[in-house]
């Protein structure tokens, strides 16, 4: 995936729910990117079809209501603690969307565009190498 489609993609997840942070934030392009690879991977393809930038922009969407909707039910004093830096007196936190990339399953993250990606999914072959003539025995 190139920039521009990344980009693209940022941008449309940010007109979908104005809560996502601004494109070029760490964690929307992680996302971004995650999302990107496991489409890419789905589809046994090399690259994403600009056709699906709306596709994905939905899936991150629901990655962030998703991870915001975990937020709110354990509450904000509930959250992973990342960091302390004791002297300077800060406290970083985890993040919800990654830890949801984590152990979420294709088939959660992707549920209700199946239908749609199925039909830009390259069939399996294998490895062609390892083909072998019939005729040769």
């Amino acid at each position: 995936m190139d920039e521009t489609q990344k980009q693209q993609i940022e941008q449309y997840a940010k007109k979908l729910n104005s809560n996502i942070p601004e494109p070029g934030d760490a964690t929307l392009d992680f996302i971004v990117d995650e999302v990107a690879d496991r489409v890419m991977i789905y589809l046994n393809a090399d690259s994403v079809p600009a056709i699906l930038n709306r596709v994905l922009a939905r899936v991150v969407v629901g990655i962030f209501n998703k991870a915001q909707a975990e937020m709110t039910t354990t509450g904000g004093a509930e959250r992973e603690i990342k960091q302390i830096s004791d002297n300077g007196q800060s406290v970083t936190y985890g993040d919800e969307a990654k830890n949801y990339l984590a152990s979420a399953t294709d088939e959660d993250i992707f549920s209700g565009f199946e239908a749609i990606l199925k039909r830009y999914r390259r069939a399996d072959c294998g490895n062609s190498s390892v083909i072998q003539n019939s005729d040769s025995e």
